[in-house]
């Protein structure tokens, strides 16, 4: 279901871009003032940023449609997809941890702790089971 939430939320980021990008750009700005770099890219490269929401909204429906009918290639690619978030994650963080707001560090601490459930959950033998990554116990005849 998160993965269908995700999809939901980068498509609403979509239409909110299409139709709204001034007041993306006013909120970044304000959100971050110290970035002003950011929203001026953002409006030189409009097309990468349709893209990239285009992009994430195709993905995650795919891979909550994946995980649903429990498909094992869904399991690994998030695995592997909440793993490389983590990484480059807790890069981005240690480097601007002293710079962020309390709110914030909060919030990525929260994000931390979130996709650590995430692998837990998917590496519960019960789940594993149900996308057939356990291998059946032999009974002894």
């Amino acid at each position: 279901m998160l993965y269908l939430l995700g999809s939901a939320g980068y498509t609403a980021l979509l239409l909110t871009w299409l139709f709204a990008r001034g007041i993306v750009v006013s909120f970044i700005e304000q959100a971050t003032p110290s970035a002003s770099l950011g929203p001026a890219l953002l409006l030189e490269i409009p097309g990468i940023v349709t893209t990239y929401f285009v992009v994430m909204a195709i993905f995650c429906c795919w891979i909550g449609i994946g995980l649903w009918k429990l498909q094992r290639w869904a399991w690994f690619v998030t695995c592997a997809f909440v793993t490389l978030s983590f990484v480059l994650d807790i890069t981005l963080f240690v480097h601007m941890f002293r710079h962020l707001p309390v709110v914030l560090v909060v919030v990525g601490l929260s994000r931390f702790a979130f996709l650590a459930w995430i692998v837990a959950y998917l590496n519960r033998i019960s789940v594993r089971a149900a996308f057939g990554l356990t291998r059946a116990k032999t009974t002894a005849q």
